[in-house]
């Protein structure tokens, strides 16, 4: 009996381990003595597609984008990282397409600032290899990336990454999957720039 119970317990440990993906993000911890800020929650209607339900962004969360995550944590405490939020769109009509879209809030300008050359000199961690799109411009001076997909690589897709500051606010946005056009890109960072 009690090997069957401690099998059934393994079964089950190894079925929630699979089964959680540690690249999505998950709300912040809002227990007994933990002071968690919020930013208000990007609007369901900012953009096109279905919106998914808005999520909060901690240091710890935020810090799973990069390959050195205790690096980016350490640097989003030093910036004066308040907090974040984050709201996904997709379609699936014309074409297979995800936005992710996030507000970062920061104490300062220059904290966002900080962030935002980490940013910069990081994307691949986010989107892949990529290289500016100077033809596809972003608010305030903001730079959108491109990640052209491997030919050899029959389920990559191509994805943009664009950035940019509003005093002490970093906003981004990915488009990515099948149907991610370049054409698409500035009308979107700009309904998203006009939401937020």
């Amino acid at each position: 009996m009690a090997r069957r119970i401690l099998a059934i317990a393994l079964v089950a440990g190894l079925l929630v381990a699979c089964g959680s993906d540690p690249t999505v993000p998950v709300p912040a911890p809002t227990g007994e003595g933990t002071s968690v800020a919020s930013v208000d929650p990007i609007p369901p209607a900012a953009l096109p597609g279905h919106a998914a339900a808005p999520v909060a962004l901690d240091a710890g969360t935020l810090a799973l984008d990069a390959v050195d995550a205790s690096g980016l944590q350490t640097l989003l405490q030093e910036a004066g990282f308040v907090a974040g939020t984050q709201r996904q769109f997709s379609r699936t009509g014309a074409g297979r397409r995800r936005i992710v879209a996030r507000v970062l809030t920061f104490e300062t300008p220059e904290g966002a600032e900080r962030y935002l050359m980490w940013l910069r000199g990081n994307v691949a961690d986010v989107i892949g290899k990529a290289q500016p799109n100077d033809a596809l411009g972003a608010p305030a001076g903001g730079i959108v990336f491109e990640h052209a997909p491997n030919p050899c690589c029959h389920s990559e897709t191509r994805a943009f990454l664009a950035m940019w500051s509003r005093g002490r606010h970093v906003v981004t946005l990915v488009v990515d999957g099948p149907a991610a056009r370049a054409p698409a890109v500035p009308e979107l960072v700009s309904q998203l720039d006009a939401a937020v």
